[in-house]
Order: C-alpha cells, then structure tokens, then sequence
C-alpha cells in the first residue's frame, strides 16, 4: 500500500518496470490499472475516487500518489493523426487517378462491351431478349 508521504510502497527498479511494460491492450484505462497495480495501489483505493470503469477515477488515483502518466491529449495525437501536424490537404481528382490508368480501365470497358455485343445471340440461346433492328434515315429520297 501507499506509504504515508504519499508515495507507493518498493523501489525505484519496481516502479520504472511498470512504466518500460509494453501496452497489451490499446485502451487508456487499461494501461492506467496496470500502472496503479504494479505500484501497488488497489481497486478500493480507485474506489475511493468513482466507479472503477471510469479512466478518471484511475487518473486520480494516480495523481494522488504522485505517479506520472502521459496526460490524455498527448495519446489522442500520437494515434489519431501522427503525420499531420494540423494542416489539411486538399486532393483534386488528377492526384487521386492516374491518367494513364484511367485510359486502360476505359479502354478495356469498351473492349468488352463491343466482346458482348458481337457474342450476343450466343449469349441469348432461349432468344429472351429478341434482337431489334433500328434504322436510321437522314434526308428525303
């Protein structure tokens, strides 16, 4: 338990072990319990603080016994946007498509419409969809 200058009990190789241990999980609270517990702080001292599910209740309880923890700011911007200090980048449709890739996608489009047009009565044994002939007349005669 807590020694009553309100630092935890054992030495400094034990408290430095808590924090050089490897995050298991990603949550915050998660990694605040295991820092209360190996130092040697318990649920009901937490409970003293809130409900035991609530990050801040850890928080609290660490800050009462002195221990340092990376404040909750500092996490948020180390795993929601570590390359982007801020700016925002606006893309145009150019830098998002390569033109020359555009080019092959369209022409292999039309490639296989002209394959399925030409394969069509193929295609269509039952004659499901019979085919029309349109025809179209410029001019009088």
């Amino acid at each position: 338990m807590a020694q009553r200058d309100g630092y935890p009990e054992g030495d400094a190789a034990t408290l430095n072990d808590a924090r050089q241990k490897p995050l298991v999980s990603r949550r915050r609270i998660e990694h605040l319990k295991a820092l209360a517990y190996d130092c040697g702080l318990t649920a009901e001292e937490a409970r003293k603080h809130g409900k035991l599910t609530a990050t801040k209740t850890w928080e609290a309880l660490l800050s009462e016994h002195g221990l340092e923890f990376e404040p909750k700011s500092e996490i948020i911007n180390d795993i929601v946007a570590p390359g982007n200090s801020g700016q925002t980048h606006s893309i145009n449709l150019l830098e998002w498509v390569n033109l020359s890739q555009l080019l092959a996608v369209s022409a292999a489009t039309a490639g296989l419409i002209i394959l399925l047009l030409n394969l069509w009565p193929r295609i269509n044994p039952l004659n499901l969809f019979p085919q029309i002939k349109i025809t179209i007349q410029f001019g009088t005669k």
